[in-house]
């Protein structure tokens, strides 16, 4: 696989092009393991109060081609599995909903077949406006400039607002920006390096 905000809002933990990440803070949180087209996942910091779950892609109902989802009462731990479904390669997001509607998710980057998991937890309540910082590991140390952006609409980045700057030979990158006017959902949220490397994380807007 291939900004300074002193606010931070969320957290979220992705892995992306080898072993880079972006952190922001909170929970819960899913991780995803496995091969070929058989998909493991357990969480934490879901609610104690939690006696159900189930799984669901808002990417791709298609995704999720049969799951199982569990949760340990009491303990907010959620576990499970599911198949992959015919879908065509690319990235979808996988959500794990508890009873009381708390919920995290991961990236599935499909390619033929499950090939690759990003984790990160779900953070709501950020509005546009909102000051986000955010922070980058494992990106190339050869990395001497790095960029925000967003994928999924370059508005949520409000123009004129992001920097980012990165520790030449240590891979560590950080920055802000303040969310423009977006509507509610979930935007993915990347950091490239001038390597052409990228980590990237999911930021939900209320």
């Amino acid at each position: 696989m291939k900004g300074i905000m002193a606010l931070v809002i969320c957290a979220f933990l992705i892995t992306a092009v080898s072993s880079s990440f972006i952190t922001v803070q909170s929970e819960p949180t899913i991780f995803l393991s496995g091969t070929g087209s058989h998909v493991s996942f357990d969480g934490a910091g879901f609610l104690p109060t939690d006696r159900t779950c189930f799984v669901s892609s808002p990417s791709s109902s298609s995704v999720i081609l049969s799951s199982a989802c569990a949760v340990q009462v009491g303990t907010g731990t959620p576990y499970g599995g599911f198949m992959v479904g015919n879908v065509l390669p690319g990235q979808y997001v996988i959500q794990v909903t508890g009873d009381w509607g708390d919920f995290a998710q991961a990236i599935l980057v499909v390619n033929g077949g499950f090939q690759q998991q990003q984790s990160f937890s779900h953070a709501a309540g950020y509005g546009p406006g909102t000051s986000v910082s955010i922070h980058a590991s494992g990106m190339l140390p050869t990395d001497t400039t790095c960029q925000i952006s967003s994928p999924s609409s370059p508005g949520v980045v409000l123009p004129g607002t992001a920097a980012c700057v990165i520790q030449t030979g240590t891979g560590v990158a950080y920055g802000g920006f303040i969310i423009g006017n977006v509507l509610p959902g979930d935007y993915v949220i990347q950091i490239t390096g001038n390597q052409g490397d990228f980590a990237q994380t999911v930021l939900a807007v209320n």
